[in-house]
């Protein structure tokens, strides 16, 4: 018998364009939740009203991206569910409600294939399958739930800049590590960024460390997983926890003053030697090539 497949839409207000986008070809069925407790960043009424839809639908397996807000949501569903939660799974196999999946470990040194008993959430990295595609005319069902009391208040929201592009979704990332001296050196890197159309990338101690960085802009294993058509690493060694977060990118660049760093061993093209001096050359080839 085969399997079908829901999609659950969930916002406030008017739900109609978001169902639209996510009638996709295999949809059999879309949950719609509109609520006025998840128009926040909040992730306790998402839990909630997730819960009321696994309710109804009775699902053999649910699926949710590895992303920041997936990786807090998962763990939490799957408690106030007792199911079983798997995170950040390369490979999924279902054989009727059991779930057998792989995942990387050690720092993405090994892969560990796991098994879940019965139902159970899964988590997917980013950019791991190709979108889907064509259209299908899906059943809509309206999920009606009641969010329960927050423990947590929503005291205000801060506008991400405008103009930048989100290293989930950038075809081209030029990515910083701590071959930078300073802060304010990164701004060599700011005018290769915009002649790629790219995105700007960083190394966890560039974010989370010193803070030169938003820690959304972090690509590892700790930060977001990225599958870009061209990465560039600039001034980063290589240590495994970045190494697991951009591993699959298609063409990866390097460039480090020391020709001993583990990026070398990982990237298709590499360059030794100063990157004060080999950015502004990058630069201006970029430019004579592209026309820009």
């Amino acid at each position: 018998m085969q399997k079908e497949t829901f999609v659950v839409v969930l916002g406030a207000g008017d739900l109609s364009e978001q169902t639209k986008k996510a009638s996709v070809s295999g949809v059999a069925k879309i949950f719609e939740v509109s609520h006025d407790s998840l128009k926040d960043s909040l992730t306790s009424p998402v839990v909630d009203a997730l819960e009321a839809v696994f309710l109804k639908a009775n699902p053999d397996l649910v699926l949710m991206g590895a992303t920041k807000k997936g990786k807090e949501i998962a763990p939490k569903l799957a408690t106030r569910l007792k199911i079983g939660c798997i995170s950040d799974a390369l490979k999924v196999v279902q054989d009727g409600k059991d779930c057998t999946a792989q995942r990387l470990v050690w720092g993405g040194n090994s892969i560990a294939t796991v098994k879940s008993s019965g139902v159970a959430i899964v988590t997917i990295p980013p950019r791991s399958y190709e979108p889907a595609s064509g259209s299908s005319s899906p059943e809509v069902a309206k999920v009606e739930f009641q969010p329960k009391p927050q423990r947590v208040v929503l005291l205000g929201k801060k506008e991400k800049p405008k103009g930048q592009v989100s290293i989930k979704d950038a075809d081209v990332i030029v990515s910083a590590g701590r071959g930078f001296k300073k802060k304010e050196d990164l701004a060599l890197l700011d005018e290769l960024v915009k002649v790629l159309n790219g995105a700007m990338g960083a190394s966890r101690p560039l974010t989370s460390d010193l803070g030169w960085v938003a820690e959304e802009r972090q690509v590892g294993l700790s930060g977001t997983t990225v599958k870009p058509k061209l990465y560039i690493a600039v001034g980063i060694s290589g240590q495994i926890q970045h190494l697991t977060g951009m591993r699959d990118s298609k063409i990866v660049v390097a460039i480090n003053s020391d020709k001993n760093a583990p990026i070398f061993q990982e990237c298709d093209y590499g360059a030794v030697g100063d990157l004060y001096q080999i950015i502004p050359e990058l630069v201006k080839t970029f430019k004579a090539q592209l026309g820009r």
